[in-house]
């Protein structure tokens, strides 16, 4: 496909920029007492329609998201790479559900390329081929690993390693190009955190071996080979790596390297609002809007709870307009 074939789908996503929320929106949000408060500001900056539930705002602004990507791209396929890590999740919860009787529904995240109706049925019924591609073998081997072991750690890796090898072979497909470079950050920042859990944890070396997948700017043996060290020796290797800052940030919190992570993919991706064409707008536009959901959940999540705004600030994402 052209790059110029993104030339209508771009325009349309920066005219929908302006719209977004500033510094400003969200010091406002930061400044309100209640939850009521919040919706009525978020309502008047037309962020959502109607009287709705702070669960219900989220989800409103994940279906719109997804919806103008759908309706503007070129080739909707070309998405598929941008909710990769939510599908997985959502074959877990599905997969979780299953085994535990509960109600997949509650747990699905958006946006999905999975049609999550047909997802809870093939589980259930126990059809994994009905899922696309790798997914459904990944289900199915996920699936009996929970069955055989009893396990739900050791099945979750199975399809979280799965996530992270998809993320690994999109890299090498588009070495030249920055969503490509988005992937490989998200591989190895994705491997970097389930080796900094296991390491924690003391995971046995089979285990470690499932869950750590190829990366692309580490070596896989060398992160596995320091993981097995221990935490020290784990850290002391991070710190010698393109990763080094994220290290530090994990060495904080677990939630500061997350806000890490996700303030690199926009650091990553922070030249393409000055391109008109391709793919690498669309990225930027997406990731840009879930970083901007995630600030309005956590604002809306500490109003309810009475939570100290000054820890709330420190977890807000990047502002990308």
């Amino acid at each position: 496909m052209k790059q110029t074939d993104y030339a209508y789908c771009v325009a349309r996503l920066r005219a929908r920029e302006s719209t977004m929320l500033r510094q400003a929106d969200y010091d406002r949000l930061l400044s309100l007492k209640t939850l009521q408060d919040c919706v009525s500001f978020l309502r008047e900056k037309k962020w959502i329609e109607g009287e709705c539930s702070p669960g219900e705002c989220i989800a409103y602004q994940s279906r719109a998201l997804w919806q103008v990507l759908q309706e503007s791209v070129p080739d909707r396929k070309e998405l598929d790479i941008l909710c990769l890590i939510n599908d997985y999740f959502n074959i877990k919860a599905a997969v979780k559900c299953h085994l535990t009787g509960c109600d997949a529904s509650a747990y699905y995240v958006y946006p999905t390329t999975l049609d999550t109706q047909a997802l809870t049925k093939s589980v259930n019924s126990h059809e994994f081929f009905r899922l696309p591609g790798a997914m459904g073998e990944r289900a199915a081997e996920s699936y009996q690993r929970a069955c055989v072991t009893e396990n739900g750690q050791s099945a979750d890796i199975i399809l979280d390693a799965a996530a992270v090898k998809a993320l690994h072979d999109y890299a090498g497909q588009r070495k030249k190009g920055l969503d490509g470079e988005v992937c490989a950050f998200l591989c190895d920042t994705a491997n970097i955190k389930i080796a900094l859990r296991c390491a924690k944890t003391n995971k046995k070396s089979d285990f470690i071996e499932t869950a750590i997948s190829d990366c692309v700017r580490l070596r896989r043996e060398e992160l596995i080979s320091h993981c097995l060290e221990g935490q020290e020796a784990l850290m002391e290797y991070l710190l010698t790596t393109p990763y080094s800052q994220g290290a530090e940030q994990y060495q904080i919190s677990g939630a500061a390297y997350d806000k890490w992570c996700d303030d690199g993919v926009i650091d990553i991706l922070s030249s393409a609002k000055y391109s008109s064409f391709g793919f690498a707008p669309v990225c930027a536009y997406y990731y840009a809007k879930m970083n901007e959901i995630r600030n309005v959940r956590i604002i809306l999540t500490a109003v309810e709870s009475g939570a100290d705004m000054t820890a709330v600030r420190e977890r807000m994402r990047s502002v990308y307009v």
